[in-house]
């Protein structure tokens, strides 16, 4: 497969990724238990859970292995483009928390952002 072929088929993977995202965002994974009963209600919350802490553990990883990248190339480029995921994530995250009234997350999600932006702003200014 050319290195064409393999970045199309990436960005069209990664884009099937993001509208299952969105979808799941408005409608929530509980269409497993409601619409088609797959799944019982009391394992929704449980393995929606562990979903989102398996998600947090891949996201982290990426992060730290592109992140490393990064910083070693002092790549801007790069670094700008993990900014602009974790601002995409956390405004998104901060969104729906504020939709549910969890306003606790929205003062997280500033902190989150912050912590990774700091370090991305510092080294793309020197």
């Amino acid at each position: 497969m050319s290195g064409r072929t393999s970045a199309m088929w990436f960005r069209i993977v990664t884009a099937i990724l993001s509208l299952f995202g969105l979808f799941f965002v408005f409608f929530g994974l509980r269409v497993f238990s409601d619409a088609v009963p797959l799944i019982p209600h009391e394992v929704l919350l449980p393995w929606t859970s562990a979903l989102y802490g398996t998600i947090m553990v891949g996201w982290g990883a990426t992060l730290f292995l592109v992140g490393h990248i990064a910083f070693r190339r002092n790549d801007r480029e790069l670094k700008r483009a993990l900014l602009a995921g974790l601002a995409t994530w956390l405004a998104m995250e901060a969104a729906a928390s504020v939709w549910f009234g969890v306003w606790f997350n929205v003062g997280v999600d500033i902190a989150v952002f912050m912590l990774f932006a700091i370090p991305l702003f510092r080294a793309d200014s020197a």
